[in-house]
Formats: structure tokens, C-alpha cells, sequence
């Protein structure tokens, strides 16, 4: 799974250097970022590649309330055309989720030892993800949400945790963002098709395990 991330440290220039983003909407910034906050994503609309802010949670269009589903922060890849859930985004509601680097714990007995997990490139990490809007028919209310894509745990992640957040390289970056393909069975090839390791991890302390912490203190390496 993946249900905690940083984005501290990207800039507009290096998104706009790197994904190829006609426009770049106002994010936050933080080391410790937890489901139901803001996070930043990719969508194309219109031949038009932008990067705004979207809820970390998919609510889908036809939820009748926004608060019903609370855990829909991961989507497992191998299921995205199975559930309700998931499967009217992975037709033509497709995002990349950017990060600097995500977190996952190891189970040690009764404790959890956390882990910063990162690009070994020191580039922006782009998640496969979906993303959907939501509107409230009574006050007019829209949330755009998203979901960050989760596949079977390769290389090193193997020895912290079963599952990871589906990493992208750029020659796939047009394929998936591109809402006019729909071929489902090639979008689930892409995200669990074998991959070079690209990622790097130490251990961080405990600090970052309380969501309402934030700061570089979240990263030093222990």
C-alpha cells in the first residue's frame, strides 16, 4: 500500500521540465502527507496536459456522499477493472501523482520501523493513479479526488512490505494520461510489467508516523 508521501522539494520548473505541464495550480508543499489532504496530479483534458491539487481518496461522481467511502487512498492494479469502485476511472480518468518519495513500515515484532522511499535519480516520483469529481447536488459542491495505484512489491520493497505504488518512467507518461485510450488489459500490462529498480530507502524514525508532523526531521536518515 502507499499511505503516506512527501512532497517537499518540487518546484514548478522541475514539473514543468520533466512531465511536460502546459499549466501548474498552487500545492502543498509538506514531508508528511496523509490521505484526505491535497496532492499534486497530472491529467490531460482537451489535448491540454495540467497539474492541479486533488484530494487524496477517489469519492466517485455517482457516490451519493462524499464521507461513505474512506479508504480508497490505494487501488490494487490487478482489480481496477473488477470493483465499481475504480473501474469507470482506468477507462479515461487517469493521473500521475507526483512525490518526492513515499513511506511504508516493517513490521518488527510489536513495533513498525518506517522507511523513506525515494528515486535514486533524486527525480520527482510519478504514481500511476485515477481520478474522478464529485458534485453535491444540493450546494453545488465539487471535490476532485484521486487514488494512487498499487501493484506487488519488486525489488528491495520486497523486504519491507507486499505491495508499492506503481512507479511510471516517461516513455509511458502519454499512454496513460491520454483519456482517449481505453484499452484496459494494456493499461493493467504497463502497471505490472517488469521494471528496473529505480527506487532507494533507509529507515527514519517514528517521528514520521504521526501525520500531523512535518519537516526534514521526517527524512534524516537514522
Amino acid at each position: 500500500m502507499c499511505g503516506r508521501i512527501s512532497t517537499a522539494g518540487i518546484s514548478a520548473d522541475i514539473l514543468k521540465a520533466h512531465f511536460d505541464i502546459d499549466s501548474v495550480f498552487p500545492f502543498t508543499l509538506s514531508y508528511n502527507v496523509a490521505p484526505t489532504l491535497q496532492i499534486p496530479a497530472i491529467i490531460e483534458q482537451n489535448n491540454i496536459r495540467k497539474l492541479e491539487a486533488f484530494r487524496w481518496g477517489l469519492i466517485p461522481h455517482w457516490a451519493r456522499d462524499k464521507n461513505i467511502i474512506a479508504t480508497a487512498f490505494n487501488a490494487r492494479a490487478e482489480t481496477l477493472t473488477q470493483k465499481p469502485l475504480f473501474r469507470g476511472s482506468i477507462k479515461s480518468k487517469r493521473c500521475l501523482v507526483l512525490a518526492t518519495g513515499f513511506y511504508e513500515w516493517q513490521k518488527r515484532g510489536g513495533k513498525k520501523q518506517p522507511y523513506y522511499i525515494y528515486r535514486s535519480d533524486k527525480r520527482p516520483l510519478a504514481f500511476a493513479g485515477l481520478w474522478d469529481i464529485w458534485e453535491d447536488n444540493i450546494t453545488g459542491e465539487a471535490i476532485e479526488s484521486c487514488t494512487i495505484i498499487t501493484i506487488p512489491a519488486t525489488h528491495q520493497m520486497t523486504q519491507i512490505h507486499e505491495r508499492m505504488p506503481a512507479v511510471l518512467e516517461s516513455e509511458i507518461f502519454d499512454t496513460w494520461l491520454d483519456p482517449e485510450f481505453n484499452e484496459t488489459e494494456v493499461l493493467q500490462d504497463i502497471l505490472i510489467a517488469p521494471k528496473e529498480d529505480v527506487l532507494e530507502m533507509y529507515p527514519v524514525s517514528s517521528y514520521v508516523s504521526n501525520s500531523r508532523n512535518d519537516g526534514e526531521e521526517c527524512i534524516e536518515r537514522l
